[in-house]
């Protein structure tokens, strides 16, 4: 990735084990509580940073979550820079279409499997 990564951080719990969810967009969940996506278009608070956890069980884990600026988002399919992109039903980047939330601006063009670089800019989608 070619350009700076410089994303403001917010802490967040959660009770779920998200220890393979990394750079995956988040919503809350519960009391000040996180959780991974799971419908497309959905409004992303963010997205999770490389160190994740497992708050499954007893233990709540607090994880970092990119919440601004230039964040890096595991990509769910092929996104051209420049496009508004939003969440798919697994937390990844995809390309926003009509009547959904998008969280940013693809900086690069990118594929399935890729984690992108995207301009934080959450907005509502509407083309008609």
């Amino acid at each position: 990735m070619s350009t700076p990564f410089d994303p403001k951080i917010l802490t967040r719990q959660t009770n779920a084990d998200l220890s393979s969810s990394e750079f995956l967009l988040v919503k809350p969940n519960g009391d000040d509580d996180i959780d991974v996506i799971s419908v497309s278009g959905h409004l992303a608070i963010g997205a999770l940073t490389n160190d994740v956890a497992d708050g499954s069980g007893s233990n709540t884990a607090y994880l970092p979550v990119q919440v601004g600026g230039i964040i890096k988002v595991a990509c769910g399919g092929s996104i051209t820079a420049g496009v508004l992109a939003m969440s798919n039903g697994d937390g990844q980047a995809v390309t926003a279409t009509d009547g959904n939330y998008a969280f940013g601006i693809a900086l690069e063009s990118h594929v399935s499997g890729d984690v992108g670089a995207f301009l934080w800019a959450p907005s509502y989608l509407e083309t008609t």
